[in-house]
């Protein structure tokens, strides 16, 4: 009985892994954050070219310029560096069953850290 329970308990954990690591990134989002000072920010996230692992993302965010990145996904994270004026950064997301991305970032150079969500645009 035990035995049974367990197999079932592992079958039930690997889907739940599988779905997170199944999911397609490629497409757009909102974007929900918050800097590091407190200020909210809003805009649209565009991510492409997810073959292999690898994949570019695009920001636009009002009243910023665009902003290019390239990221990488392993398992349930993605992250993603970008180059923001002359600074470069860093933003490490996590992926959510429901294709959410909760991510937190940071600028080289620069003190503290933001949060961003993404929200697939439907």
């Amino acid at each position: 009985m035990f035995r049974k329970a367990l197999a079932a308990t592992a079958v039930i954990m690997m889907a739940t892994i599988g779905t997170a690591a199944a999911q397609q990134l490629t497409g757009r989002y909102q974007v929900i954050g918050d800097n590091g000072n407190g200020t909210g920010y809003r805009g649209v996230a565009v991510i492409s070219g997810t073959a292999g692992g690898n994949c570019g993302i695009r920001w636009t965010i009002t009243n910023t310029p665009p902003t290019q990145g390239f990221c990488m996904r392993q398992g349930n994270v993605l992250s993603a560096a970008y180059k923001l004026g002359e600074s470069v950064g860093l933003v490490v997301y996590r992926i959510n069953d429901d294709g959410t991305l909760d991510g937190t970032w940071t600028i080289a150079g620069q003190e503290g850290v933001g949060k961003e969500r993404l929200v697939p645009a439907r």
